[in-house]
């Protein structure tokens, strides 16, 4: 039985650009439930994210409010740590190269789910050295 994987994207971190490849990498790791891509609304950066998830699969998921500091980053790390409580996911899949998402590894394991980390060249040593896996994007 292939391991059931959510993959929460972090878009003010990974381009849409990636989408098509981020994808064809969460369906080898097993079957994918949910793909859901985190911004802000009025980030005109991450546009082009609400565009691709209109044509995809993806869910958007748009922050509304300021630009608070990490906003985006603990709505994921809130929303991981929920999946990581379901029994019918098997594999958490966080895409971003921000080393602030470690922590994750730790719940994960409490947990008993795997935790998959997807980044760019840029992501940081502490992001690459969690206890999780990590594939780096080409």
């Amino acid at each position: 039985m292939k391991k059931r994987i959510i993959v929460l994207v972090d878009g003010e971190n990974v381009s849409y650009k990636r989408a098509d490849e981020i994808t064809a990498i969460s369906h080898r790791l097993g079957k994918v439930v949910e793909q859901k891509v985190y911004h802000r609304q009025k980030d005109q950066i991450t546009r082009p994210w609400t565009e691709k998830t209109n044509a995809s699969r993806y869910k958007d998921i748009c922050l509304i409010g300021g630009p608070e500091k990490d906003k985006v980053d603990l709505k994921m790390q809130k929303d991981a740590r929920q999946y990581m409580q379901k029994p019918d996911i098997d594999m958490v899949c966080v895409v971003t190269s921000d080393g602030g998402f470690d922590c994750l590894a730790d719940a994960a394991h409490a947990a008993g789910k795997q935790l998959c980390f997807i980044g760019e060249k840029k992501a940081s040593k502490k992001l690459r050295t969690a206890n999780a896996k990590f594939i780096q994007l080409t």
